[in-house]
């Protein structure tokens, strides 16, 4: 595959810019075929091709490519692109991603410990985001299996908040994970093993964020059931899930830092104003 050889030169990719200004009106197939200049001309032959390899090799060296993590990288494999989310702004990333001469090698039983280990902390998350624009999360609640932890973490950084606080080998249950990996995976240091993902569905990935272990799995994949159906399933007393409607917590509202929801601004985001009221029984 590297070796295929694709109609255009490197002479092209180097001097694209200045190609495309002085030979704007030159069609792009005609362009990608100039290899040199002479007497303030552009020389085109179109016999001229190019292996894949030379020409990934000469974007990178004009800095065509930008660096992602190891997390970002899996993060494509999910719903990513299926979800209008925020685009990455902070290109930021560790230096153990940019390519080594020589690098230890790491002993196939260190890396196996690292991979797997017995979970000895066990949390139950959620993320909540705004939905108008750009999907962004701007709270995170998270509760312990013994219910001796329940909290949570407000604002555009609750991702990183959340991860700070997580202990060493700790197992991370969100329902519905290809959704909420999104925000979270790109944060993590480093991704081990190999992600268990069934078509666009992300069911378990094991990865280490500041030397500390994580598992993050997806309990839908055990129960595939909605949230909001778990009350009635379970005789759970917790109320109705989606009390305000997912419209009603807009980007404009959180930038005040709107943490309390209005029930006369929320109705003007339901059809039926007087069925929500009595629905979930408020009083004035």
């Amino acid at each position: 595959m590297l070796n295929e050889r694709l109609p255009m030169t490197t002479y092209f990719i180097r001097n694209y810019i200045e190609i495309l200004k002085e030979c704007g009106g030159m069609n792009i197939e005609k362009q990608m075929k100039i290899y040199t200049k002479r007497e303030n001309k552009y020389v085109v032959r179109y016999d001229r091709t190019t292996p894949l390899w030379d020409v990934m090799k000469t974007l990178c060296g004009c800095k065509y490519f930008e660096p992602i993590s190891y997390g970002e990288l899996f993060t494509y494999t999910t719903d990513l692109y299926k979800q209008n989310l925020a685009p990455f702004k902070d290109l930021t990333y560790a230096s153990k991603y940019c390519v080594q001469l020589k690098k230890k090698a790491e002993s196939k039983e260190v890396n196996k410990n690292k991979c797997k280990f017995i979970p000895e902390h066990i949390f139950f998350a959620d993320f909540e985001c705004s939905t108008d624009g750009f999907h962004k999360a701007f709270n995170i609640c998270y509760d312990s299996e013994d219910g001796s932890v329940s909290e949570s973490i407000w604002g555009q950084n609750c991702a990183t908040e959340f991860l700070e606080r997580l202990p060493d080998k700790s197992l991370i249950y969100f329902h519905n994970l290809s959704y909420d990996i999104n925000f979270i995976l790109r944060h993590m240091t480093e991704v081990k093993g190999t992600p268990i993902i069934k078509g666009s569905r992300t069911m378990q990935i094991t990865g280490l964020y500041k030397g500390r272990a994580i598992i993050i799995k997806d309990s839908y994949s055990v129960i595939n059931k909605k949230l909001k159906l778990f009350p009635a399933m379970f005789n759970l007393q917790t109320g109705p899930k989606e009390v305000f409607p997912y419209n009603y917590y807009s980007s404009v509202l959180l930038a005040n830092d709107n943490r309390t929801g209005v029930i006369s601004e929320a109705c003007k985001f339901i059809r039926d104003a007087d069925t929500f009221m009595k629905k979930h029984r408020f009083h004035s």
